[in-house]
């Protein structure tokens, strides 16, 4: 029996988002011989309260949520090392305030970057800080790079039978369309008025092409039920919320987006993309991912855009172009097709002393009553993570790397899981 280097634990918070890069790279931490906890995020918390010490992997927060789920790990013996979903599109300003304040981030041991543009802002902010700091990448990068897409081609290929070649719109106004529904602030007025011409261009859109399906997939913080009530008279549009995004930017023809992570990750993918601004407001600024693909402003440059890359059903094929450079993306995005996240992670780690205090807890069992108490607002999340989703990647892992060695899974409680290689 090989001996455990170190127990890694990785909560999931927005499942659609961070799961299967989480599962990438527990499944490669297994490998290694590290002893993974992964799910929902409570769960794992609780978890990590009565199994070893080990490595607490956050996944960055807002302030408050920050430090409480830091000093809660720390208050256990864990160690912190963590790499913010948020890292990647920010302003400057209002992130190292909000999101990288100083006091928490000397409580961490190793800070992951997207990039070097996330590292240059924190370092230059805290310059005492500075080595701790690493630019990894994202996993979730990772699964859109040739290696992986594999994966994703299977559920691609259905999705294209179920839609034919439709039209992607991934929207992003969760602070105005709350999860709770519309938040009508004089604060959110642009975000506002940025939701309501996304309707106004999907309206009119599918008025124009109603033989082309249109698939809207909202933000996981967005109220979907306001894109059900105010699309409900068309019969080409689909709002769906499902699955990782990467099998739906690879089934689509086009994706149309503001602002969007997604949209830069369909850029990266290769596919055709249209970053729609319009006019709003004096103040606006361009985001990162709006110099992806095609800019449209105005509701007529979209449909002429969407004509010319249908053009090929008719044997005309069109690619658009991409407005940003290779040097600015990969001033904000670590990316090579020959190296990964999980790698340069992973490769971080190792270099971490082994943590975990007492030898005879390897094969602690937990306390399922503490498990079960739940909180009321745990009670009102809603997370679903099962084996046969974990097994079914994990397989599709083995068959990219020739590796037939099984990885070991066992569930220890709702929606969390022990993971380990087949040599521990």
């Amino acid at each position: 029996m090989s001996k455990i280097k170190n127990w890694l634990y990785l909560p999931i918070e927005i499942k659609v988002r961070e799961s299967d890069a989480k599962l990438l790279l527990a499944y490669y931490a297994a490998k290694k011989g590290y002893e993974v906890v992964i799910g929902d995020h409570y769960m794992v918390q609780k978890a990590s309260h009565q199994l070893p010490q080990g490595i607490f992997f956050s996944k960055g927060y807002s302030r408050g949520v920050r430090k409480r789920v830091i000093a809660d790990a720390m208050s256990h013996g864990h160690k912190i090392v963590e790499l913010d979903e948020e890292g990647f599109i920010f302003n400057d300003h209002k992130y190292l305030q909000d999101r990288m304040k100083r006091d928490m981030l000397a409580l961490v041991t190793q800070e992951y970057c997207w990039g070097q543009s996330q590292m240059d802002v924190i370092t230059s902010a805290y310059p005492d800080l500075k080595d701790r700091c690493h630019v990894t990448g994202n996993p979730r990068l990772d699964l859109l790079k040739p290696k992986f897409r594999a994966i994703y081609q299977a559920e691609a290929e259905q999705i294209r039978r179920q839609f034919g070649e439709f039209v992607l719109i991934n929207t992003r106004f969760a602070r105005y369309n709350t999860a709770k529904g519309k938040k009508d602030h004089p604060h959110f007025k642009d975000i506002k008025q940025l939701y309501d011409r996304f309707i106004e261009l999907v309206k009119q859109t599918c008025e124009r092409f109603p033989n082309i399906n249109f698939v809207i997939r909202p933000h996981p913080g967005e109220n979907i039920k306001s894109y059900l009530q105010e699309l409900s008279g068309y019969r080409n549009v689909h709002v769906i919320h499902e699955g990782n995004i990467t099998k739906w930017l690879l089934a689509a023809k086009m994706v149309i987006h503001n602002g969007c992570t997604s949209g830069f990750e369909a850029y990266l993918l290769g596919q055709n993309v249209i970053s729609y601004v319009p006019a709003i407001s004096s103040k606006q600024s361009q985001s990162l991912p709006d110099q992806v693909g095609v800019k449209a402003s105005r509701v007529d440059d979209v449909h002429g855009i969407i004509h010319d890359v249908f053009k090929s059903n008719r044997g005309e094929s069109v690619q658009l172009k991409n407005d940003l450079s290779s040097d600015v993306m990969l001033y904000h995005c670590e990316w090579s097709n020959k190296t990964y996240a999980y790698e340069s992670i992973l490769k971080l780690i190792e270099a971490l002393p082994e943590i975990y205090a007492n030898k005879s807890q390897q094969h602690q069992s937990l306390d399922q009553h503490l498990l079960l108490k739940k909180s009321k607002k745990e009670k009102k999340r809603r997370f679903s993570l099962m084996e046969s989703e974990i097994k079914s990647l994990f397989k599709q892992l083995a068959a990219i790397e020739g590796d037939n060695k099984p990885v070991n899974i066992v569930p220890i409680a709702n929606n969390v899981f022990r993971i380990s290689g087949s040599n521990v």
